[in-house]
């Protein structure tokens, strides 16, 4: 059945009570139009333990959405350093290499084909090198080592993986010189105002911004100064922080260049990127390719175990949405869905079911 939201109080009244049927600690959502303000709104808290309420402008952990920026970051790139097609072994030499990664690609990597493991739990990362050095020396030793290792199936096939984008990472800083880190902000963030892009737990460098919580049987603040902290060889692949407002923007500029809109990037370089990489695949570069509710759709999750994030563009409609959580489990994978539904419900020709 549709639902009619009269008033934009009405919404937001209607996406809190998700919240609190979930029992979520803090939500934040925002709507991008092709054009024009923003609609954005949040409810809850920063933490279950403190009485400080959410807002619009408080950092928010997307997890693995950092991917299409990264993605993003990386076609910037194109022509002047790299390309698509750009191997692998233009960086690593060939006799390091396990000869099944000889032709692997930018676009292998960005588009989970390249035959890697997911590297998404911590027991994944117990045969690699110990965590020792720069940041960026512990990606470069990653990188050689999980090259090494035979793929765990063939490249050319869907398999989705961390690994390929902390390879992708490692290609640019190579090339380049310079630290993903300090791409992200030269290449994306800076050219499009991401203000409050960062990386890492967002209160880990900021004292009154959000925690996360994970699921143990009730949600959990977790400690952003704690132990757990994402591995350098994948923070490429989902460590990045910034507020809903920003994240909207940064799903708008996609919108915008989908629809021939945009001066950030070509026109061609947008329509590459969502656009499956094989046919048969729902992945593009940096992006998932699908229908959402009927609409042809460009989408994302995000989650590091602590917050949750869910970003989709939908070209024929005129809009893109971003909605966070600082919670991460089961519960919150439904109740934020049911806030994505009723939010593309109020802004576009979808009806909720």
């Amino acid at each position: 059945m549709s639902h009619t939201f009269t008033t934009p109080g009405d919404l937001a009244r209607h996406l809190d009570q998700l919240r609190q049927d979930h029992a979520l600690p803090g939500l934040v959502w925002a709507a991008a139009p092709l054009d024009g303000p923003l609609s954005a709104g949040a409810s809850g808290v920063r933490r279950l333990d403190r009485p400080e309420a959410m807002t619009v402008r408080d950092r928010v952990h997307i997890g693995s959405c950092t991917k299409p920026m990264v993605a993003t970051m990386l076609a910037s790139l194109i022509p002047e350093v790299l390309d698509w097609r750009t191997k692998l072994t233009q960086l690593f030499p060939t006799h390091g290499v396990h000869p099944a990664y000889h032709d692997v690609t930018l676009a292998h990597l960005l588009s989970h084909c390249a035959g890697l493991p997911a590297f998404g739990e911590e027991e994944e990362f117990k045969p690699a090198p110990a965590r020792r050095g720069s940041p960026a020396r512990q990606r470069n030793a990653f990188a050689q080592w999980v090259l090494q290792q035979p793929p765990v199936r063939p490249v050319g096939e869907y398999g989705y993986s961390n690994a390929g984008y902390g390879l992708a990472a490692v290609l640019a800083e190579q090339l380049t010189g310079k630290r993903w880190e300090d791409l992200m902000r030269a290449q994306v963030f800076e050219p499009l105002g991401l203000t409050s892009a960062g990386f890492g737990w967002p209160g880990r460098r900021h004292d009154q911004e959000p925690w996360g919580h994970v699921w143990r049987r009730r949600h959990v603040p977790h400690n952003p100064h704690g132990r757990y902290q994402l591995h350098q060889a994948i923070g490429p692949a989902g460590d990045i922080h910034m507020n809903i407002l920003d994240f909207a923007t940064f799903a708008r500029a996609h919108l915008r260049g989908l629809r021939g809109q945009s001066d950030f990037l070509p026109s061609e370089t947008f329509t590459t990127m969502h656009t499956p990489f094989r046919p048969e695949i729902k992945a593009g570069l940096g992006w998932g390719v699908t229908m959402y509710r009927g609409m042809q759709a460009s989408t994302h999750s995000g989650s590091a175990d602590t917050f949750l994030a869910f970003v989709v563009v939908l070209p024929d409609e005129g809009h893109a949405f971003a909605v966070t959580t600082n919670a991460a489990g089961g519960q919150a994978e439904e109740g934020l869905s049911g806030v994505l539904r009723h939010l593309v419900s109020a802004f576009t020709s979808a009806h909720v079911a």
